[in-house]
């Protein structure tokens, strides 16, 4: 018997926002990486989910092996509308994620 059985296909995207990412970036609001990184994927959540209609979910997770300085990396997983189902940024968390938002809102369906 196969120990490993697939629930169900998934319906979203995913957004990964990394959590270890931002080592030595230290605000006066947000003085760790992880507070930064929480601060970056509420931000997404309140724009694309709450009533917006887009199939994605946003998580936090550990290293996605780019490691930029000073800023977050944002990883979409199961992207539409593009050659690739897998599509990263890096974002400065100092900065209005809008763009990264319009960025995503490419590659997102709504339900």
């Amino acid at each position: 018997m196969n120990p490993l059985k697939p629930v169900r296909k998934s319906q979203h995207a995913h957004i990964l926002v990394c959590r270890t990412c931002g080592d030595g970036f230290v605000s006066a609001g947000n003085p760790s990486p992880a507070g930064q990184s929480a601060d970056v994927k509420q931000r997404l959540e309140d724009e694309l989910l709450g009533g917006q209609g887009w199939q994605v979910r946003v998580v936090e997770t550990g290293c996605l092996d780019v490691c930029p300085v000073g800023a977050i990396t944002v990883r979409l997983v199961g992207a539409e509308n593009c050659d690739h189902k897998t599509l990263t940024w890096t974002h400065d968390p100092e900065t209005d994620p809008a763009e990264l938002i319009t960025e995503l809102k490419k590659y997102l369906v709504r339900g």
